[in-house]
């Protein structure tokens, strides 16, 4: 075992050493930590508020809203209307759904809602099409997911032994996912979004354009708090300091913040 792997299994939460990814147990788990931690719950608060308010902001038409990947998240109880759903059971999962085969009607859905789910996806290219199907021409998605920021890169390629951040890989596949949360490349979102963005605008941007995009300034609270799986590393108390310090740096978050959020509308008219 590397120097890495001990300083990770040592900053492991004890809640979860033993658990491996997949396991339908670790949503229990996970509920447990996020109800227990304040900052994470913090931090979390803001990615929903965020995309609460780009959704009202840029998809004004009437229809479904879908959380994908819910998880043992809480997105529900602050957006009254929200469907949850996951590819796992669990106490606040409203329906089971697979991204690259959603079971949703076609143009039914004003909103596609999705936190560090996409890179999760063995097919985007499935997704993108799902995508084009069952979201109301002037619906979208919102993605929140890694960017290719200096501290995201370093923090991402280092967090996790279950998954990797490689933005050199030449796919956009990745074919080594085999459960709900191991394999992934979590660099995807910088390959498709960024490095491979007239790819992206030359297969689906006569259907879907990208109409916004932003750096998330929550990044302080979600390393301090250890996220879902790793032991906090300041108290409670400091939510506030670590607020105000994300606000003072936003102008440089690009090279600081852990996630960008992205969002995606269905052109109203396609090929325009």
């Amino acid at each position: 075992m590397s120097a890495i792997d001990h300083l990770r299994w040592w900053c492991y939460d004890p809640r979860v050493r033993g658990i491996d990814v997949d396991d339908q147990g670790l949503l229990e788990v996970h509920a447990t930590i996020l109800k227990d931690k304040r900052l994470l719950r913090s931090a979390f608060e803001t990615f929903y508020r965020d995309m609460a308010n780009l959704c009202d902001r840029f998809l004004t038409v009437p229809g479904m809203e879908v959380e994908l990947g819910t998880g043992a998240g809480f997105f529900q109880s602050t957006r009254p209307g929200l469907v949850t759903s996951d590819v796992r059971i669990g106490p606040n999962i409203d329906l089971l759904l697979d991204a690259q085969e959603m079971n949703l009607p076609d143009q039914s859905v004003r909103c596609i809602y999705a936190i560090n789910v996409f890179h999760h996806l063995a097919n985007p290219d499935r997704f993108f099409a799902e995508l084009c199907r069952v979201l109301l021409p002037g619906g979208g998605c919102i993605l929140i997911e890694p960017h290719g920021g200096v501290a995201s890169a370093l923090l991402h390629r280092h967090l996790h032994s279950d998954e990797r951040f490689d933005p050199a890989a030449t796919s956009w596949a990745t074919p080594d996912i085999k459960g709900p949360l191991s394999g992934a490349n979590q660099a995807l979102a910088h390959i498709v979004f960024e490095r491979d963005l007239d790819e992206f605008k030359a297969k689906y941007g006569d259907h879907i354009e990208i109409i916004h995009r932003r750096y998330c300034l929550n990044a302080l609270r979600y390393l301090f708090s250890g996220g879902l799986n790793f032991r906090q590393l300041l108290p409670s108390v400091f939510e506030s300091a670590l607020k105000i310090l994300e606000t003072v740096g936003s102008p440089l978050a690009r090279y600081w913040s852990f996630h960008e959020v992205i969002v995606m509308r269905r052109r109203v008219f396609d090929g325009t």
